[in-house]
């Protein structure tokens, strides 16, 4: 009989906020994810856990949107802007997160400010801005790596796909723009990354395993600001 073990990776420690932050808790060991016959299965990717998952933040979403609703503290700005999206995780990562994250960023920040809570509206700010500097600050030297190899092999341009998708959305805070900015990161450094798997200078496991674990890290960032903006209205 074939056993499997999956990690749910970011749920226990969901509601400790620094402890998602922390370096060592977004670190990603490929045998975490391998069962006995050494078939990986990602947590992230299991449908059955993606359909709780979601009815789940659903469910907290509509209650953080009772209270972004009502006149005195509701959050009446909003930019609009198109973004373009080309890989899977990035995309994957957007339709999870993106519009669930924004509302807690909300939340955590506005709301907090608007019911008289300043310095708890400071200090959510910073703990979002600075888990998405040091993610980003990180994925950046993956970067150039990339770019270091385009250079010496003389690449010009990244891959295309035929799958990608322009989102017209709307940023409501910094923050949403900052997480945003991090999806497109991923997105710029996963199609780098498959570039150089066909040019022959890296093996595919290397991209598909570096992409995951930036992949999973971001949500670990998205489960751990979930947590500021349902703390902000408990």
């Amino acid at each position: 009989m074939d056993v499997v073990v999956i990690y749910l990776t970011g749920i226990k420690q969901y509601p400790v906020i620094h402890g998602l932050l922390q370096r060592s808790h977004f670190k990603c060991h490929p045998e975490h994810y391998i069962n006995q016959n050494k078939v990986s299965i990602m947590a992230e990717d299991s449908e059955a856990f993606d359909s709780k998952r979601e009815q789940k933040q659903n469910a907290e979403m509509e209650k953080v949107k009772q209270f972004l609703t009502e006149e005195e503290v509701k959050s009446e700005y909003y930019m609009e802007m198109t973004v373009k999206l080309q890989s899977a995780q990035a995309k994957r990562i957007f339709r999870r997160t993106f519009d669930h994250i924004q509302t807690q960023m909300t939340a955590a920040t506005l709301l907090t400010r608007k019911f008289g809570l300043r310095e708890l509206s400071d200090e959510n700010v910073n703990k979002i801005t600075e888990s998405i500097k040091q993610l980003s600050a990180e994925m950046n030297r993956d970067l150039e790596q990339a770019n270091h190899l385009f250079n010496d092999i003389g690449l010009k341009n990244s891959a295309v796909t035929d799958d990608s998708v322009d989102l017209n959305i709307k940023i409501t805070c910094p923050e949403g723009m900052a997480f945003m900015n991090l999806i497109r990161q991923l997105d710029n450094l996963t199609m780098k990354l498959k570039t150089l798997w066909m040019a022959g200078e890296i093996p595919l496991s290397h991209s598909e395993d570096r992409s995951h674990a930036w992949q999973v890290r971001i949500f670990k960032t998205a489960d751990a600001i979930r947590a500021l903006g349902q703390q902000a209205y408990i």
